[in-house]
């Protein structure tokens, strides 16, 4: 390759990378409007898709024109659009949808985090405290909508990781597990009806319970306590065991041990902790656990995704020790620490 067809080539890269920001409001922008639950197979004309979405539709055409060239959409003559596989997931109701993160990331609040991510690089304060001089979770508890599309994006994240997690660790042995920051319940579910002996306890915010469908746990009765309250301050009494599923990676250091240490006390000698996370790893190229961790960069205070060497001293100071780390078939990983010297 000549220097002048690199020169392009790297030209052609940093073009690409730039406009990324137009990726992410063309997808939140289709998924908001729910542009796929009216599309399947079948090519359909814009402007019917327009009609039946509230879109302008030469706007949607030129949107819906940018997603088909990288794949969401397939485009055919005549401005007609049919759904293709990677649209599909952008359905409300498609296993593992990803309608509501598309919806999420295009949200006031991640919006306005982001228009300060100068000050996250040069200070390390997040985009969030920034922009709105509170913590991610209190700005979303001021904003229902906001919080029922996040919390709907982390359910379907549940869905989808819950089965790897449940595929690749054996949770026998367990008789009462907490799922500490467990949302609508999805994990803790799931790993109940898996295991038919096993109690469950799920505890979060008030405001993040109150949301849960009343079927959530069908076939999980008599097993099964809610408790809403901060974790911070408490955890479930009675567990041999606690799991976190993307709960860690939202905090700093400081906030974690108080946390890990809260269940530490409450853990028998033979007790476990199940923290369900990306691991960053020494592998050069791209990895989902390096992109995340840009976004727990501007939206958390001090959260960050972790090395195993990272979460190893974290348990050490918090009176646990890490005992193993299991990979699923995804990016998540299960990280187990059990009772070490406090």
């Amino acid at each position: 390759m000549s220097d002048k067809q690199s020169s392009q080539k790297a030209q052609r890269l940093i073009g690409h990378l730039l406009f990324g920001k137009q990726m992410t409001y063309c997808l939140s922008g289709v998924a908001r409007f729910g542009v796929a639950d009216h599309m399947n197979a079948t090519p359909m004309a814009v402007e019917e898709i327009a009609g039946k979405t509230g879109a302008h539709a030469p706007s949607l055409c030129r949107v819906m024109r940018m997603l088909a060239s990288t794949g969401v959409f397939k485009e055919e003559q005549g401005k007609r659009f049919a759904l293709t596989p990677a649209g599909e997931l952008l359905k409300s109701d498609a296993p593992g949808t990803m309608r509501y993160h598309a919806m999420m990331l295009g949200d006031e609040w991640t919006t306005r985090a982001y228009e300060h991510f100068t000050d996250c690089l040069r200070t390390g304060q997040n985009g969030v405290s920034k922009a709105y001089g509170q913590h991610l979770f209190d700005v979303l508890a001021e904003r229902p909508e906001q919080l029922d599309t996040f919390q709907a994006a982390m359910t379907s994240s549940s869905t989808i990781e819950g089965k790897a997690v449940i595929g690749a660790y054996d949770f026998s042995g367990i008789k009462r597990l907490a799922d500490l920051g467990g949302g609508h319940g999805v994990l803790l579910a799931s790993i109940l009806r898996r295991y038919p002996q096993m109690q469950g306890v799920l505890f979060d915010r008030a405001e993040i319970i109150a949301g849960m469908a009343k079927d959530q746990f069908a076939g999980c009765e008599g097993r099964i306590t809610i408790e809403g309250g901060s974790f911070f301050e408490r955890v479930p009494d009675g567990c041999d065991a606690y799991i976190m599923k993307h709960i860690i990676h939202d905090w700093d250091d400081e906030h974690c041990r108080t946390t890990l240490k809260l269940m530490r006390d409450k853990l028998p000698t033979d007790g476990r902790v199940l923290v369900c996370e990306m691991v960053v790893t020494d592998e050069p190229g791209p990895t989902p656990a390096k992109i995340l961790d840009i976004l727990m960069l501007v939206i958390t205070m001090g959260g960050k995704e972790r090395t195993k060497d990272e979460f190893a001293e974290l348990f050490a100071s918090s009176g646990l020790r890490l005992n193993r780390i299991v990979q699923t078939e995804g990016p998540i990983c299960v990280i187990e620490a059990v009772p070490g010297k406090v």
